[in-house]
Order: C-alpha cells, then structure tokens, then sequence
C-alpha cells in the first residue's frame, strides 16, 4: 500500500524528534538516516498524489468533451 505524503512526514519528525533525544551516536545517526528516507519518500508520494489528481481531472475533462460531442452528433442527426 503506497503511503501518504502526510504520513510520511509524520514518521520523518518522528525520527528527527527520536535521533535528537538519543545520547548514543550510532542510534541518532540511524534515526537521522531513517528521518532522510522518510522525506525521500515523502517527496515521492506528493507526486504520486500530484499525478492522480492531474490524471482525475483529465479524466472529468474527457467525460464532458465526450457530452458535448454526443449532444452535437445529436443535433445534427435531429437537424438532417
């Protein structure tokens, strides 16, 4: 299941807030990596969200240029 860009900024502070209140070096640099790989993924997932919006609205956009189409051909076969 493809995450949510919001989602994974949560987990990014989570780990930001964890890697700050670790003393151990090696447990902070883990949370920062992990804090880093989050907000790649967020980046990811804004994209994701972006292209699905921009595809549904493409979609809304063929259904009424196909409406006003079948109400011409209508039209014209109730014209002639």
């Amino acid at each position: 299941m493809a995450q949510t860009s919001a989602f994974c900024l949560t987990q990014q502070s989570l780990h930001i807030a964890r890697s700050q209140s670790e003393t151990l070096p090696n447990t902070r640099r883990i949370a920062l990596a992990a804090a880093d790989a989050w907000g790649k993924e967020a980046t990811l997932a804004a994209n994701a969200e972006r292209r699905r919006a921009t595809r549904t609205v493409a979609s809304e956009d063929e259904a009424i240029v196909a409406e006003f189409q079948a109400e011409d051909e209508a039209a014209a076969r109730a014209a002639g």
